[in-house]
């Protein structure tokens, strides 16, 4: 797995973000947002309901924060705007094959190895502290990738 560690935000500092109650994906959207100039309460919003693999173990909210990212950085927003649409899709594959290069699967318990909706498998996550390690590092790497894109 390739490690992307260019950007100045560390571990704890995402590790901080996630002990206030904000999720993988929102530190995301909230980092690419400031770089931009958006509002970033709204970009929180739009990332909000993503966090836990959607609270399903499902889709991860870091992956999902990228793809957000991505389009808060090259979305089009305009009708018939077919150039700023085309910049954007060539974006998002590019993004997708950057994760690819980070992780086999965008899909949480994939990634952790276990489901978090599962009790039994949510306690061995706890026990092996993998949100703590394996998800603050991965929301790096992303934001990486999406400030490079």
């Amino acid at each position: 797995m390739v490690s992307l560690v260019k950007y100045n935000m560390n571990n704890q500092d995402v590790l901080n973000k996630f002990a206030d109650g904000i999720d993988c994906g929102q530190v995301i959207v909230e980092e690419i947002a400031k770089d931009l100039n958006l509002d970033v309460k709204q970009a929180l919003k739009a990332a909000a309901a993503f966090g836990g693999g959607m609270y399903e173990g499902e889709m991860c909210g870091s992956y999902i924060g990228g793809l957000i990212a991505v389009g808060l950085k090259y979305g089009h927003c305009e009708p018939g705007d077919g150039i700023a649409k085309g910049q954007l899709v060539s974006k998002v594959f590019e993004y997708k094959e950057k994760y690819k290069e980070l992780q086999k699967s965008n899909i949480c318990s994939d990634i952790l190895g276990y489901n978090l909706t599962i009790p039994e498998e949510a306690k061995i996550i706890e026990e092996k502290q993998l949100m703590t390690t394996v998800c603050p590092k991965l929301v790096i790497d992303i934001i990486n990738i999406v400030k490079e894109l």
